[in-house]
């Protein structure tokens, strides 16, 4: 097939293309926080200069807000249209490195990196949350993500009370033998995955478990329900998450 036999040069034309929709990526946002720098200017500047600095200043806060509302919303949508999508009935898909798959997953994985230097001031929020759903994820309900590294949205999916530490790295894809493998993430319900962890593709979190500061959990590894699992890579730490409870006890 063409697309495997010149990988090399879709890749470069592919990449050119990108830069492009980067741009437009970056710079269509600024439109909409034109027009209501505009539309606030004009109805609340008065003659006094130094009211309208006031007014200038405060306007600029509510256009970068709506830059990068409008940022996270573009980007989000575009990868929900383009992303991989694994079947329903399988845990993940495999494909060769030089295919569309891997050209696909490359574009999404390139936007979300496109929306990090604004969605780092969204988290933990409903905002936050919206643009990962927007992206692909599976977001229940009292969420909190406190993470710009959820890297592969659209196979990740975490249920109701799900608390995501600082710097954590969820990654839902590795490469391995010349393939490139995406693999569901699941963190269950009410499990607690701590600041600087970083889970693997095919990870399991069970209800209630917890994965200590800076654990490592290694693909396709599952963790029981209510369990604390810490070290790089995690081991059990203690076979209840309550904190009255040793291991062994």
């Amino acid at each position: 097939m063409f697309y495997m036999k010149n990988f090399a040069l879709v890749q470069t034309i592919g990449s050119a293309i990108l830069l492009v929709y980067t741009i437009v990526l970056w710079g269509l946002p600024i439109a909409p926080a034109m027009v209501v720098f505009d539309v606030i200017t004009n109805h609340f500047l008065t003659d006094e200069k130094y009211i309208n600095y006031i007014i200038y200043s405060l306007t600029i806060g509510v256009c970068f807000m709506v830059y990068m509302l409008s940022l996270l919303f573009m980007s989000g949508m575009t990868q929900r249209i383009i992303h991989v999508r694994i079947p329903a009935d399988k845990d993940k898909i495999v494909d060769k490195l030089e295919s569309w798959t891997t050209v696909r997953w490359a574009v999404c994985a390139h936007l979300h990196r496109c929306t990090h230097p604004v969605l780092v001031h969204t988290i933990p929020s409903p905002i936050c949350n919206a643009y990962y759903r927007l992206a692909g994820a599976r977001i229940g309900k009292g969420v909190q993500i406190n993470s710009i590294n959820l890297n592969d949205p659209s196979v990740i999916s975490i249920e109701d009370k799900v608390v995501i530490g600082g710097r954590s790295v969820i990654n839902g894809h590795l490469v391995e033998k010349g393939q490139l493998i995406l693999a569901r993430v699941n963190l269950k319900k009410g499990c607690l995955i701590g600041a600087g962890t970083t889970i693997q593709p095919g990870v399991t979190v069970g209800e209630g478990a917890v994965i200590a500061t800076n654990g490592l959990v290694g693909k396709w590894k599952n963790i029981p329900a209510g369990e604390v699992w810490a070290g790089l890579p995690v081991k059990l730490l203690k076979e209840s998450s309550d904190r009255n409870t040793q291991k062994g006890e």
